[in-house]
């Protein structure tokens, strides 16, 4: 145990009520940690594990995780048959702003991954396209989520996965998550 570790947790038991009001969470059954209980604190310190994990990846392709989101989601686009997305799908898509998409289209443009073309449709709309350079590029990104993945699994059972995946689902659910409803049931 580090000594900073055992600091907080020593000031933390002085600070916790002996009268047994608060129980242990499943992941610290001595009751030190500061948020044992709370599952928002564990999903969160988890999501934090990955976004640092994904970042450091991704550096070395000169992306972002946004970067790479809208990427997929063009790619997922065009092979799905829903064609070619516009500025205003991948907003509603990625949920961020429209300004912010436009910035993230004018990069990956100027990296010559992303390409804007008039809607033979209508004139006023450009379609968003994947260009031939992420013919590699998304084979990559692939490979380095399974490598990700992977690290995260690593002696953890398809039983614990699936069963941690259900749960997960199913408070994405609770809080009216549509994507949680809609996988849960499969």
């Amino acid at each position: 145990m580090t000594a900073r570790f055992s600091v907080m947790t020593e000031t933390h038991r002085r600070r916790r009520p002996k009268s047994g009001a608060s129980t242990p969470g499943l992941g610290d059954p001595n009751g030190i940690l500061p948020f044992p209980h709370v599952t928002g604190y564990w999903v969160n310190r988890l999501a934090s594990a990955f976004r640092t994990v994904v970042d450091r990846e991704l550096k070395e392709l000169d992306l972002t995780r946004r970067q790479v989101a809208m990427l997929v989601h063009v790619e997922r686009a065009e092979a799905t048959g829903e064609g070619a997305p516009t500025a205003s799908d991948l907003t509603r898509e990625l949920g961020v702003d429209s300004t912010a998409v436009t910035r993230m289209v004018d990069r990956l443009e100027e990296k010559g991954l992303l390409e804007r073309t008039p809607d033979p449709n209508d004139g006023r709309r450009l379609l968003i396209h994947l260009t031939p350079a992420t013919d590699t590029l998304l084979p990559q990104i692939k490979g380095i989520a399974r490598r990700i993945e992977a690290r995260f699994e690593t002696d953890i059972s398809a039983k614990d996965l699936h069963a941690f995946q259900r749960v997960i689902l199913r408070m994405l659910e609770n809080a009216g998550e549509s994507l949680g409803a809609s996988l849960l049931h499969d």
